[in-house]
């Protein structure tokens, strides 16, 4: 067999350009499709990559994206770890990797909470911390590094029952109109219709309703309204209280033009209709505030209906997706829409807002801290100047995307949806009652009794000084004649330092923690004496000048009165000090007359102590005479002047401190 070697050639020599032509192509491809958000195709031209052995960076990244922004977030975390991987071993061979985003680090960061992973997901925002040091989901975790155990605190409040009405296929967006509950499903409206979201691999979303019962949440639902439906997305619906006016999203359609916007992309819109005389909905319309080039959705009313919010991706916004508000004129025109701030809003998705009629709202964020995914969260809008947000808590939310709340608040029934493990499709719609108020704001009281740690007596008179864990001062006192002093604080789970000081004694620092369950605390400090130990002899310690007395006499004179009252000023300044007095003689002179002599100095020495104000109970006094020499210089004992001079002595040594 004769082989033309310039054909096989040139076969072999094109096969590796062949090879890099179709993966350039796959990759060209999925980029299309995962920028048309058609995350299902995208997946599988990534993951084709990736087998063929060509993944990248880009690659991992978009796969990992992919699956998290179709909420399928285990396959996320796995995705994002071998992103992660792959970026550190590009940076140990010294390879340069430009435009990084970190927001990469927080969305790997909710996909391990997904899987219940903390330490690792904490980790990860920490991250995103040493990147963007001001980014508000980092401050959450490092100003509340127990936040678990916030939202334990808030647990067990909802008894929450998946609807026997669910389909196989996505359920959500709940709104409750005259006795129907109204939600948007991706299930068949008729056989005819087979159009799919290339984004999730569903038929179109439309508003269904049934009407609603104890027994089952809903009766079987029907499709709610030809006229609001159309071939793609409708969703979130709100009702006017008298029934006759309804805001809902729809895709980007203004019959008969579908818009998009630069990027290939169909966005959202908030439109308006009203239900006629013929009891359908007409008059369709499309919100002044809408644009093509940015989603505008989720509409809700307040309680007087003064007032929309709703969500949007529009320019200057805080992050992925704001909250925002708009007045509702009297002529039923709009102002101008206001971002809801960052108290409410996060660098991450804010989104699915709902009011409460008491003036609570209610979304769902996957910035502020939760389990995983999107929680719910709460925050009273009447507080204006202290903002804050509640996480509602376990069953309500798990680790996966938990959206869509509404509560009726005299009854405290309502609806929310998961695409939690167990359900009956991709979303469900779950019922529940509220067993239990939000635990909001809460103050308690520290009380602290200053004690003396060797005598137990009541210390006045300390000064006291309370810190935040920023080591701001809250608090600043003095010690009643109780010893005693309390504040409030904050029982939300803070930490507060107590730290006190007092002359005489040894400064203390005290950290205290307060949680709900424990609002009331009551602490007994004890401080420690500086006054000096058993047995010291304060002649020594103070460096006093001998104490002299005339020949054969007990008499204080001048000099020796300068130097007690060195003493009573030691004894006055450490106030449970006891000493006794104790006065020596040389050996000269019969041991009876120095025994006497010296019983007569060490009175004289305690009677002058106590007369400038030291209590006489804390003086005693005894002369020893000539029983304790301190030399040799004892009876019979030839000895000169200077030696006998150092027996002669008095001693002030402390029996108690």
């Amino acid at each position: 067999m004769k082989i033309n070697f310039n054909k096989l050639l040139f076969v072999l020599l094109w096969i590796p350009v062949i090879s890099v032509f179709a993966q350039e192509t796959l990759l060209k491809n999925a980029n299309k499709n995962f920028n048309n958000l058609a995350y299902r195709d995208a997946i599988d031209g990534y993951k084709s990559i990736i087998k063929n052995g060509e993944g990248s960076l880009e690659v991992y990244q978009k796969l990992a994206d992919a699956y998290y922004f179709n909420a399928d977030l285990e396959n996320a975390a796995r995705w994002y770890e071998r992103m992660i991987e792959n970026k550190n071993k590009l940076e140990k061979q010294g390879d340069s990797i430009n435009n990084f985003d970190i927001e990469y680090y927080f969305r790997a960061a909710q996909s391990y909470k997904f899987l219940k992973e903390y330490d690792k997901a904490d980790q990860l925002i920490k991250k995103v911390n040493e990147a963007i040091p001001n980014d508000s989901r980092v401050k959450y975790l490092i100003n509340n590094p127990d936040y678990l155990d916030d939202i334990e605190l808030q647990s067990g409040r909802y008894e929450i029952k998946n609807l026997s009405k669910n389909s196989a296929y996505t359920d959500f967006a709940p709104s409750i109109y005259k006795d129907q509950l109204v939600f948007s499903s991706s299930r068949k409206v008729r056989k005819s219709i087979s159009r799919k979201n290339k984004w999730t691999e569903q038929p179109y979303l439309n508003l269904f309703s049934g009407i609603m019962n104890d027994s089952t949440g809903i009766s079987f639902p029907l499709e709610f309204s030809k006229e609001l439906n159309s071939r793609f997305n409708e969703s979130t619906s709100f009702f006017s209280k008298d029934g006759v006016t309804v805001y809902f999203t729809r895709n980007n359609i203004i019959k008969p033009k579908i818009n998009k916007d630069s990027t290939g992309i169909n966005r959202l819109r908030i439109f308006r209709a009203r239900l006629n005389d013929k009891f359908t909905w007409s008059d369709l319309e499309d919100l002044p505030f809408n644009n093509d080039h940015y989603s505008v959705a989720h509409p809700v009313l307040n309680a007087d209906e003064s007032k929309l919010y709703f969500v949007s991706d529009m320019p200057g916004g805080y992050g992925m997706s704001d909250i925002y508000v708009v007045d509702i004129l009297e002529n039923g025109t709009f102002g101008i829409p206001k971002n809801l701030g960052s108290a409410i809003n996060t660098e991450g998705r804010d989104t699915f807002p709902f009011i409460s009629t008491n003036g609570f709202l209610y979304f769902s964020s996957d910035g502020h801290l939760g389990l995983g995914g999107l929680d719910i969260f709460a925050s009273n809008l009447k507080d204006t100047t202290d903002v804050k947000v509640y996480n509602v808590g376990k069953p309500v939310n798990s680790t996966s995307d938990d959206v869509t709340f509404v509560i009726n608040d005299t009854t405290r029934k309502g609806y929310f949806a998961s695409n939690r493990p167990g359900g009956r499709g991709d979303d469900d719609i779950y019922s529940f009652q509220e067993v239990k108020p939000l635990i909001t704001d809460c103050m308690g009281k520290i009380k602290v009794i200053l004690k003396d740690k060797r005598t137990g007596e009541i210390i006045k008179d300390a000064v006291i000084e309370i810190r935040d864990e920023n080591k701001e001062l809250l608090y600043y006192s003095i010690t009643d004649t109780s010893g005693a002093f309390s504040f409030e604080v904050d029982c939300n789970n803070k930490n507060y330092e107590i730290i006190v000081n007092k002359e005489n004694y040894n400064p203390l620092s005290k950290m205290l923690r307060t949680t709900r369950e424990v609002t009331d605390l009551s602490e007994e400090l004890q401080l420690e004496s500086l006054a000096p130990e058993k047995g010291v002899d304060l002649a020594k310690l103070l460096a006093l000048k001998p104490i002299y007395f005339a020949s054969n006499k007990a008499l204080i004179l001048g000099k020796t009165a300068e130097e007690l009252n060195k003493i009573v000023e030691f004894m006055k300044k450490y106030t449970s000090l006891q000493i006794e007095i104790g006065s020596h003689t040389d050996s000269r002179g019969s041991d009876a007359y120095n025994l006497k002599l010296s019983t007569k100095r060490a009175t004289s020495t305690a009677n002058y102590i106590i007369s400038k104000g030291v209590d006489s109970s804390r003086v005693k006094s005894k002369g020893y005479g000539e029983t304790v020499l301190i030399n040799k210089c004892g009876n019979g004992v030839k000895c000169n002047k200077q030696e006998h001079q150092l027996n002669r002595r008095s001693e002030f040594i402390v029996i108690s401190n």
